[in-house]
């Protein structure tokens, strides 16, 4: 039996322009001499397809689609994911065997995630964990999504087939490799696994399509984060590929993905951000750069009497390496004309209204260059801010998307050392000088907060290991550094529910903080 693996990129609620790629990859895998096709989970919906599944003319439009697609499957056996209602259960992620132009067997998928997690649109528990079926004379065990986790030894079974719209997390590559070959040493069964490429709202689908034969070996292998097909031949012998080794290159792509499907599905092609001189808006252009193409990236330092003249030279030369656009808008007059208002004259009382009143001058400069020409505005915060509240409401927080605001602060140092790999793009200067944001004389990130390294090291104990204060300070750390990180972190909440689309990418899967915006439970 030849099987192609069609890993697509479909778009959410796109039910014409998704069936019309199912059938364009059907007609390829027909004309390259394949017996069955298969496809990802909900490839036909696209995913996650959230509260759309509650509206009844999406499910009849999609059961018509359906329909539209068994007229291209003569000839050929299909695989596809889609959802199905079942009058007695509810919605069900799917999995479709199709064989001549009628559906052949259905399998739902069991083990149904919360729909505050993943937006996934099962609703109840399935009827059916595993589905058995014989096709072309073969025994083919085939799950959707985690059903994989739950197969056992079954001496019928030929292949085991896996769908999945696995959202990327950084790191859980390898792991999910580790799972699908201990699976197919212990069931002494080749594993087929399909899963989604692409972006989608929040989420990144990793592709990274693969088959591992019966001894554990990954013997192909498919794209990362793009469209791809790719053929298994049962009658043929395999080479095993070289271990996989995800590392910061593949957060790279995740984000550059993350970013292009958000323009693209959207229907945007410009963007622009504040370029600060700062190390996490030079990443994000550089990501910007690179997904859209830098004339459609407009960068705009705006100056106070604040800003130090290596930020301007650094925001400049990263503008021109990166060949992007380039503006500079000085905001001291409009900052002026505010002090003049609130403090009866042009000189500042030196509060926390006179910083964050900048972060919003240079946020509806921004706006306002996005509103007129037609430009989603990109915020450069990053996780450890966002985590503690070190950002600024209708100010630096301000645009359609935050690229990076799941990237702890020394993650963003790593991919962009990454990205300096074989030349400067990024000034070095960003790399050496202290965090700032340049709102007061001399500020310094570490006046307010710990050093980066502490912070993100206690975040990641209590975001994602939810480990408690006390083992965190037996881990070393200090407990009034650790009490009052916590603190903020809870006390942010309110902003965080104002905050930008997120492109998840790092923080484990299912552990997306959200806790009440007003509650009394603090670390004393």
């Amino acid at each position: 039996m030849k099987i192609a693996l069609a890993q697509i990129n479909p778009i959410v609620g796109d039910l014409s322009g998704n069936a019309s790629k199912i059938i364009e990859c059907i007609n390829k895998a027909r004309d390259n001499g394949c017996d069955l096709v298969v496809f990802p989970e909900l490839s036909l919906t696209g995913s996650p397809l959230q509260d759309l599944v509650k509206v009844k003319d999406f499910i009849h439009d999609c059961q018509n689609e359906l329909s539209r697609l068994l007229e291209y499957t003569a000839g050929i056996g299909v695989l596809i994911g889609t959802i199905v209602r079942d009058e007695r259960q509810g919605l069900h992620s799917a999995v479709l065997l199709i064989c001549d132009r009628r559906i052949a067997g259905c399998v739902a998928k069991h083990n149904i995630l919360p729909l505050s997690q993943f937006g996934e649109c099962c609703e109840a528990e399935s009827p059916s964990k595993v589905g058995e079926f014989v096709f072309e004379g073969k025994g083919l065990t085939v799950t959707v999504g985690e059903g994989i986790h739950r197969l056992s030894y079954n001496e019928s079974s030929e292949i085991i087939i896996n769908i999945s719209a696995n959202p990327y997390r950084y790191g859980n590559v390898e792991k999910h490799i580790e799972v699908l070959s201990e699976m197919a040493r212990r069931c002494r069964t080749p594993i087929v696994y399909v899963n989604q490429a692409g972006g989608n709202d929040d989420l990144v689908f990793a592709g990274a399509s693969m088959i591992v034969n019966a001894n554990g070996q990954v013997i192909a292998l498919a794209k990362q984060f793009d469209e791809d097909m790719i053929f298994f031949d049962t009658h043929q012998n395999y080479s095993a590929l070289p271990n996989i080794q995800e590392d910061v290159s593949w957060l790279y792509c995740a984000l550059v993905r993350g970013i292009r499907d958000y323009f693209v599905k959207s229907g945007f092609r410009k963007t622009l951000l504040g370029l600060s001189g700062g190390i996490d808006a030079a990443l994000v252009a550089c990501i910007a750069a690179d997904a859209l193409s830098p004339e459609n990236v407009l960068g705009v330092y705006m100056p106070s009497r604040y800003s130090s003249e290596h930020s301007r030279q650094d925001a400049r030369q990263l503008a021109e390496n990166l060949g992007i656009q380039y503006r500079v808008i000085p905001i001291e007059d409009i900052f002026v004309e505010y002090l003049k208002i609130f403090n009866g004259q042009p000189t500042t009382v030196g509060d926390v209204a006179e910083e964050n009143i900048q972060a919003r001058i240079r946020g509806s400069l921004l706006m306002f260059i996005a509103n007129r020409e037609g430009r989603v505005l990109l915020s450069t915060s990053n996780r450890s801010e966002a985590a503690v509240g070190y950002s600024t409401i209708y100010g630096d927080m301000c645009g359609g998307l935050s690229p990076i605001s799941d990237i702890p602060k020394t993650l963003v140092y790593e991919i962009c050392r990454y990205i300096n790999r074989d030349r400067e793009i990024i000034p070095d200067n960003i790399f050496v000088k202290p965090p700032s944001a340049e709102l007061r004389p001399d500020q310094k990130d570490q006046d307010s907060l710990p050093p980066y390294e502490v912070l993100d090291a206690i975040l990641s104990m209590y975001m994602d290991e939810e480990l408690s204060v006390e083992e965190m300070v037996a881990r070393g750390y200090d407990l009034h550094t650790v009490r009052r990180v916590l603190n903020l972190v809870e006390r942010s909440e309110y902003k965080r529910r104002q905050a930008p689309l997120s492109i998840r990418v790092y923080s484990p899967a299912g552990r997306l903080r959200r806790n009440p915006v007003v509650h009394k439970y603090v670390w004393v």
